[in-house]
């Protein structure tokens, strides 16, 4: 069969076949051929999203030490003994009394003031009820005392009046001599003189009383 020729009539087929092939896969592509056996699938709706309103969360805190971490309180984690080093004992402050001296006292329109005088430096301070001095409170001022406290201790100032430095000489008294004789009797025509006043100021008048007494206090006479 090596010999055997191929029909010329096919040879022709092919020859004219081809080109026609070639025309419609031209045609098929300008007509959009086979495209439309598959349809689009339609768009998908929009989902409207719902809206979620979230509460807002109060602000983060961490819980008082006592009650959040009791346990780390009470076996502490850097501690070999793994136990609570002891609490230092609190030193109350001691009062130290007789630091000032009341000189008066001043209560008025319901405001009371108290000057105080420290005896170390000597100075005088106003001092108004409930205020402080040298970490001593003023707790009350009354018209002859005023009431210090510190701490739960107390202490009492009592307003002493001082003499003054120079006291009035008290009067002499002389004593009165008895008369022995009876006063001559004056000639007729002549002044009587008037018997000695039973309030002279050595007697013992009233006023003569009052003013001894008054000057033994360290008063003026009136």
């Amino acid at each position: 069969m090596a010999g055997a020729k191929m029909n010329p009539g096919i040879w022709m087929a092919i020859i004219w076949g081809l080109p026609y092939l070639a025309l419609a896969g031209v045609i098929g592509l300008e007509l959009d051929w086979g495209r439309h056996i598959l349809p689009h699938p339609p768009a998908p709706k929009p989902i409207l999203a719902a809206r979620a309103d979230y509460p807002i969360q109060p602000e983060f805190t961490l819980p008082a030490l006592e009650q959040g971490f009791a346990e780390t309180t009470a076996r502490p984690v850097f501690t070999p003994a793994r136990r609570p080093p002891p609490l230092p004992a609190q030193a109350q402050s001691a009062m130290q009394k007789g630091q000032f001296i009341l000189l008066g006292a001043l209560i008025i329109q319901g405001k009371s003031i108290a000057l105080l005088r420290e005896v170390a430096t000597g100075k005088s301070t106003r001092v108004e009820q409930g205020k402080e001095i040298k970490g001593i409170t003023v707790a009350n001022i009354y018209p002859e005392k005023v009431l210090l406290t510190q701490g739960g201790e107390t202490e009492e100032l009592v307003l002493k009046i001082q003499p003054s430095a120079k006291q009035p000489a008290a009067p002499k008294v002389m004593p009165v001599q008895p008369q022995a004789q009876a006063a001559p009797q004056a000639a007729p025509g002549a002044p009587q003189n008037s018997a000695p006043s039973a309030a002279s100021p050595g007697g013992n008048d009233p006023q003569s009383l009052i003013n001894r007494r008054r000057a033994a206090r360290g008063l003026p006479p009136v």
